[in-house]
């Protein structure tokens, strides 16, 4: 089985703390600036969404929770 470690970095105008995650994501401004991942423990790579930069395409990452 395949590790993954990601990193967001994120922006809302909402309050996290007094919110709560949901209405913090659910936010009209919300969103996503920096994308970090590391599979299996390789290099960390960054994908400043900020910039308009996107995951590379091929690049497939899962999760579930």
């Amino acid at each position: 089985m395949k590790e993954l470690h990601i990193d967001i970095e994120s922006y809302s105008s909402a309050d996290l703390g007094k919110c709560g995650v949901y209405k913090y994501a659910e936010a009209e401004d919300f969103e996503i600036l920096l994308f970090a991942y590391s599979e299996d423990g390789k290099e960390v790579k960054v994908v400043d969404l900020a910039k308009g930069k996107k995951i590379p395409h091929g690049e497939k990452i899962h999760g579930h929770g």
